[in-house]
């Protein structure tokens, strides 16, 4: 009850409500270490901040942060921050005990927001280190509240071109803004089709998002209507599948989906919490991922269903695109449009609209040809595997952290593959681009 009466204040009153939120942790961290904290000048233990415990994306990402440099012998220690920053803690990840200060690196897998709250309660940690904010944001720029946070990082991550670009409008002169991708695992799932009701000669869509994310960014509902197109002119028979969490969190939200799915036939909702192993085997379940989101920070549901072959119908703008072209994915057309999210999360800038026809018209053509989804699924595949896989992510890792973090066990020739940088650094001095024009 209490998260939902937050929300409504939320939405109600979002300037007042934000600057609460945001402003009086900038200042208390602030009064706390931002006035003394220096910069570190030598190496230790890596320590990883994030939602290791949470059923979250950020989660996800961070988990994928720990796992990518154990790949290249660099041992780092998880911190799960969930509890402490209002989230439940749902998996057995990370430990929650508050880490020592002293030389090291912290990287605060945590948007700025977080950062400053988590300093705010205790700087502890961070005292002494070298702070590398990870950072994550789905506009052409980051909020004007971010900005106290650069204060307490010594360089930032971003997990995409489209999202480093906007902190790096933002950031101060000299901030190293580098480019590191989250890592997918391109190996074969298995399907259990039976585990979630779904007929095994039907074609299943999947779309798959947090309510939390917001329902006008996730975009569902162009994509229940591209379905319903879709399933007018295929031939197969096909069934939709929206699978959800956060649904607690944003019950508004939920209820919006519901009732546009209404009675609409072959639309089936899931919304209980899944494993690992379950949600990896519904992605393997499905035929095609649809996801005509307004924006994305990365899309990290999209790479992971080219990892496994899938066909991947998506919006074409955003921060899928950097590891997906026409040849991998079936991209869909878009228009640049104000912001407008009910949820009061993104209020600023532009982002896409999808043309939900010509995602109908494209989901039609992969439902009824099977060769056709299979050998998108094959490219999408591969591009994953040489721009995503953990090798090529983790070998970037390791070469940020060179000089900052503990001895790797493992020498560059060591890893599986070559060794090359594909989301190199952005040079501070280099004029930036300004967001794509609509298709």
């Amino acid at each position: 009850m209490w998260k939902q009466i937050k929300a409504l204040v939320w939405r109600r009153l979002p300037d007042i409500c934000e600057a609460i939120s945001v402003r009086l942790p900038a200042i208390r961290a602030y009064r706390r270490y931002g006035w003394r904290r220096k910069r570190s000048t030598s190496g230790g233990p890596i320590v990883v901040a994030g939602f290791h415990g949470a059923v979250l994306g950020l989660g996800e990402a961070a988990r994928g942060v720990v796992s990518a440099l154990a790949s290249t012998g660099m041992a780092a220690t998880a911190w799960d921050v969930s509890e402490r920053l209002g989230h439940p803690r749902q998996l057995d990840h990370g430990d929650v005990a508050t880490p020592l200060g002293g030389p090291g690196v912290m990287i605060a897998h945590l948007n700025p927001p977080e950062l400053m709250q988590l300093i705010a309660a205790d700087s502890t940690p961070f005292e002494g280190k070298h702070v590398i904010g990870y950072w994550a944001w789905e506009l052409a720029a980051i909020p004007a509240l971010w900005r106290p946070a650069f204060r307490y990082v010594d360089e930032i991550w971003a997990p995409s071109r489209f999202t480093a670009e906007a902190i790096q409008r933002a950031a101060p002169r000299g901030m190293r803004v580098r480019i590191v991708p989250h890592f997918v695992s391109v190996d074969q799932r298995h399907p259990a089709r039976a585990r979630f009701g779904l007929d095994p000669d039907r074609v299943i869509v999947l779309c798959a998002f947090d309510l939390r994310s917001t329902l006008a960014r996730k975009n569902p509902l162009a994509a229940l209507e591209a379905f319903r197109f879709a399933a007018a002119d295929a031939r197969a028979p096909v069934t939709l599948v929206f699978k959800t969490v956060g649904g607690a969190e944003a019950p508004e939200a939920l209820a919006m989906l519901r009732a546009a799915i209404g009675n609409t036939p072959d639309v089936v909702l899931i919304e209980e919490i899944l494993t690992v192993a379950d949600r990896d085997s519904l992605l393997a379940s499905c035929d095609i991922l649809l996801s005509l989101h307004r924006s994305e920070g990365f899309g990290l549901l999209l790479a992971e269903a080219m990892a496994a072959g899938k066909a991947v119908v998506a919006t074409g703008w955003s921060g899928n695109m950097d590891f997906m072209d026409d040849s991998t994915a079936a991209l869909i057309p878009y228009s640049l449009v104000p912001v407008d999210d009910p949820q009061g999360i993104y209020r600023k800038g532009l982002w896409a609209q999808a043309d939900v026809a010509a995602a109908g018209r494209a989901l039609a053509e992969l439902i009824d040809d099977r060769a056709r989804r299979e050998a998108l699924g094959a490219r999408a595949r591969n591009a994953a595997r040489d721009q995503l896989a953990v090798r090529v992510v983790a070998d970037n890792m390791r070469r940020a952290l060179d000089g900052w973090g503990p001895p790797s066990t493992s020498r560059p020739h060591d890893l599986d593959g070559p060794a090359h940088d594909s989301r190199p650094t952005l040079d501070p001095r280099r004029p930036l681009d300004h967001a794509p024009a609509a298709q």
